[in-house]
């Protein structure tokens, strides 16, 4: 019943929305920017801050078998299920989800207009500086806040809540400023100007 109401309100929400097509695809001249479609600019957006190979399948690949190693991980069985076994479970998760918003696009800032590590690494491949080096960094940070969660008391179960609840807002906030934040050349902009 919940399924048959929401289509209703998706079929009748298209009625009165105009999406008309655009004209046909010119080989010639490419749009600028070339975007991805919506559900794939998360990884776009990674494209432009990691080596391609980084960006396109070490990343990705590391979240899906974090992904698949995350509910073995768990070892207390009776509370199997619970999301949120405390308020201060409750409390982690939506920290986490801000700050990684606000991480996210402190960083997509920053890497925007500041960090240029292959340009300060130059004896190093392009692999490394802007692969090895910046997922290092990236881990640690993990790493570093699933311990000080821990060490302000929270279980560890609560503690991994937190930092999946994080990296899933940091895609989200990717894929947000791949959709509203690149212009000319991917470029980052800003929306109201």
């Amino acid at each position: 019943m919940f399924a048959l109401v929401w289509l209703a309100l998706l079929i009748t929400w298209s009625s009165f929305i105009n999406a008309p097509l655009e004209e046909a695809a010119n080989p010639a001249h490419s749009p600028n920017p070339a975007k991805a479609a919506w559900y794939f600019m998360g990884f776009q957006e990674l494209l432009l801050h990691f080596h391609p190979v980084f960006g396109a399948i070490i990343i990705p690949g590391l979240c899906l078998l974090a992904m698949i190693l995350i509910p073995y991980l768990d070892q207390d069985m009776q509370t199997t299920g619970i999301w949120f076994r405390s308020i201060w479970g409750r409390i982690l998760a939506g920290l986490s989800f801000l700050l990684g918003i606000v991480s996210t696009f402190g960083f997509v800032w920053l890497d925007e207009y500041y960090l240029d590590l292959p340009g300060w690494l130059p004896f190093l491949p392009s692999s490394i500086s802007n692969g090895w080096v910046p997922l290092a960094a990236i881990l640690l940070l993990l790493i570093g806040y699933y311990e000080l969660l821990k060490a302000f008391g929270s279980k560890s179960c609560e503690a991994r809540q937190a930092v999946f609840t994080l990296l899933f807002a940091s895609f989200a906030t990717f894929t947000f400023i791949g959709i509203f934040l690149r212009g000319e050349g991917m470029a980052l902009i800003m929306p109201w100007g």
